[in-house]
């Protein structure tokens, strides 16, 4: 798994993962909304909001609310109005007590991805936490690859090209962080593998 997986990785399964954990936990405060009698409540809907587009958009929940106050941006994320995001935690909660109901929570290989995306989400969190402060993204670095990319933002407004911009390069960064953090935790770390053994055996398996 490459450097840019494991942020993705994480990225991906963060909204996922987090409703699988906390929708199961008692809510706290005033409900928003209830599912055949299990509710969600405002504090919940507001924790899930924000998590999942800092994970997108990686700025604070200021920066957030003013994203979800441009139309433009909100259509092309929806997820930005709260009312739309709440209702995607209602279809994927109705689907998924449907999926535990037919014992698919059970299966194998969905503990294995439970498994998986916590420790992603863990792993994003972390990494961003750490170096998102050691991280900086000038003016000229903006410019830079918006005047060479300048076709590709064409129609889009300047504040939503630096934002993505931004983004890039943020994610750029932090790869290069993470890698010297991996190296640097390889040395320090005692790793053994026999995955040489294994394909062999595996592949003998097979022919058998």
């Amino acid at each position: 798994m490459n450097f840019k997986t494991i942020i993705s990785f994480s990225i991906i399964f963060a909204f996922t993962s987090s409703i699988l954990v906390s929708c199961n936990k008692k809510p706290q405060g005033e409900w928003i909304a209830k599912i055949d009698g299990e509710s969600i409540s405002i504090d919940e809907l507001n924790t899930f909001y924000y998590a999942q587009h800092k994970s997108i958009y990686n700025i604070s929940s200021e920066d957030i609310d003013k994203l979800a106050a441009d139309p433009s941006t909100v259509q092309k994320n929806p997820t930005l109005n709260k009312q739309e995001f709440l209702e995607q935690l209602i279809k994927q909660k109705l689907i998924y007590n449907k999926a535990v109901k037919e014992g698919l929570a059970k299966v194998k290989e969905v503990e294995a991805l439970i498994q998986m995306a916590k420790e992603a989400v863990v792993v994003g969190y972390y990494v961003k936490e750490k170096f998102k402060d050691e991280i900086e993204i000038s003016d000229e670095d903006v410019e830079k690859i918006y005047s060479k990319q300048r076709d590709r933002f064409k129609g889009i407004p300047i504040e939503q090209a630096e934002l993505i911009i931004k983004q890039r390069i943020f994610q750029d960064k932090l790869q290069k962080k993470l890698r010297v953090l991996v190296e640097n935790l390889r040395e320090q770390s005692k790793i053994e593998k026999k995955i040489d053994s294994f394909l062999e055996k595996d592949k003998e398996d097979k022919k058998s």
